[in-house]
């Protein structure tokens, strides 16, 4: 090379991503090696237990094993079946522990509602409200008390009370927000109403559905309500006691999502139609000279 003459460099460009290394394959392999050991676990664990023996006698003596196969068929089928079937146990067991504390949640902030309004505390104190959790959901009662025998509804009536009135403008807004579905049921004492137009049965429909109406009043929607329903006498809450006043009562159920009939999930314009085309307007009973409710 002559003095004078320019050095040129030439630069190539690499295309592509460069190489990193590997070490991201030996984890990925750890992983679907994990992955694979524990989905044959779960295989194993849903098998038979014949199945489970003939695996087992495998692995202690693969030897013997071989020279004496056991008489024993495994059938892989009813093994792939079994784990299938587990993993759905325990999706649904995930699935039923999760509604229920979201009900439970419902109960804890309605309880709340009550403890910071001191009438509303006091009706609870004097079990004029009661929440409990039952197998079928939460249930929030209206029951009337021997001191009071119209604490909630007029006698014979299903013309509502400032106290129930009370009561439902303050779960309205709490039952509408979570937007669960409802059942609404009434229920009354075994005292018989002496007019052959106007039974138990219409009695308790009518205050249910006074119920409902005041929580659609309140903000709730329509279709968050599966049943509104009349058990007269039928479910008396003292048995022993037909009579009670405290067997007259209006429930309001949230079911768990488990636990709803089949129509719950019917279009709302079904369930609206449903509802009101059944149960009439409240109404107050037709005078008698009969024992009232």
């Amino acid at each position: 090379m002559q003095e004078g003459t320019p050095i040129i460099i030439k630069k190539k460009k690499v295309h592509g991503h460069a190489h990193h290394g590997g070490a991201w394959k030996v984890a990925y392999a750890d992983f679907v090696t994990a992955m694979m050991a524990f989905f044959m676990v779960m295989w194993i664990m849903g098998m038979d237990q014949p199945t489970k023996d003939v695996i087992a006698g495998y692995f202690k003596d693969p030897v013997g094993f071989a020279k004496n196969p056991p008489k024993t068929k495994v059938n892989f089928v009813n093994a792939k079946n079994s784990m299938i079937s587990a993993a759905s146990v325990a999706v649904a067991d995930t699935a039923r522990k999760s509604e229920m504390n979201a009900v439970h949640s419902v109960e804890k902030e309605i309880s709340k509602a009550i403890s910071k309004n001191p009438t509303l505390k006091k009706l609870q104190a004097q079990n004029g409200i009661k929440i409990k959790l039952t197998t079928e959901g939460l249930e929030i009662s209206l029951v009337e008390n021997e001191t009071n025998s119209e604490l909630f509804f007029k006698l014979g009536s299903a013309d509502v009370r400032p106290q129930a009135r009370l009561v439902l403008a303050k779960l309205a807004p709490i039952l509408a927000k979570t937007g669960r579905k409802m059942m609404v049921d009434g229920h009354t004492d075994a005292r018989p109403l002496r007019k052959t137009d106007y039974d138990n049965f219409d009695l308790s429909h009518d205050r249910a559905n006074a119920v409902r109406r005041l929580l659609i009043t309140g903000s709730c929607a329509q279709d968050q309500f599966i049943a509104v329903r009349g058990f007269a006498a039928n479910q008396l809450r003292v048995p022993k006691d037909p009579m009670s006043f405290t067997n007259r009562r209006v429930t309001i159920l949230i079911p768990y999502a488990f636990q709803q009939p089949e129509f719950s999930g019917l279009p709302a314009v079904v369930n609206r139609e449903s509802i009101e085309g059944v149960f009439k307007m409240p109404k107050i009973a037709p005078d008698s000279p009969g024992i009232k409710h």
